[in-house]
């Protein structure tokens, strides 16, 4: 057993000593019958928004539009990626993984990283060390750009947020900043590496 599940093993039995300590192993069944009830409610729910993001994802791909979002990033990504060539499965993966990173699909971007990254692999001049397009990418990736925060909007709406959709801005803000630092880390110390070199 895993450590983690012990943990939590053991602070389940916890509580009913405690309750039955107190006399109040009633009121914590009922408690735990309500949470599990909820918490179903609450799985179900987000299911159901997040499948609805998905279909639009895939819709778009079927339809071309990804191709579209493909070559308005074009710029950027040949900026970028200056290694890769134009027609290379690796920028069209990394585009895929992109446009479910900025529809807040963290679901669906998880198996287009992977993808993505098995891409960059076939193109990496040193297979087994992480190349600069990979350092690139997850710079990317993890500074977690999202234009429609879709999961965080659909767990606030299921939490019982008035506003749920009041935090893209905060986020879209906070993102953009955490990704330029990534990026600007990556290429100050690409920069130093072939300094020192020289």
């Amino acid at each position: 057993m895993a450590p983690i599940n012990r943990i939590w093993l053991a602070l389940f039995f916890l509580g009913y000593v405690v309750a039955g300590a107190t006399g109040r192993v009633e009121e914590t069944t009922l408690a735990l019958l309500a949470s599990m009830e909820d918490s179903v409610k609450f799985a179900i729910g987000i299911t159901g928004f997040l499948a609805f993001w998905s279909g639009l994802l895939r819709i778009a791909e079927t339809a071309g539009l990804t191709q579209k979002i493909a070559r308005a990033l074009h710029p950027l990504l040949r900026r970028l990626f200056p290694r890769l060539p134009a027609d290379s499965p690796a920028l069209g993966a990394i585009t895929l993984s992109l446009a479910a990173n900025l529809l807040g699909l963290s679901h669906a971007a998880t198996p287009l990283g992977i993808k993505t990254m098995r891409e960059l692999e076939k193109v990496n001049a040193t297979p087994g060390v992480v190349s600069d397009e990979m350092a690139v990418y997850l710079a990317l990736i993890l500074g977690g750009i999202s234009l429609v925060p879709s999961t965080i909007i659909a767990v606030r709406s299921q939490a019982g947020s008035v506003r749920p959709s009041m935090v893209i801005i905060p986020i879209l803000i906070t993102a953009s900043f955490g990704t330029a630092a990534a990026l600007l880390t990556h290429f100050f110390i690409k920069k130093t590496r072939k300094e020192r070199k020289k």
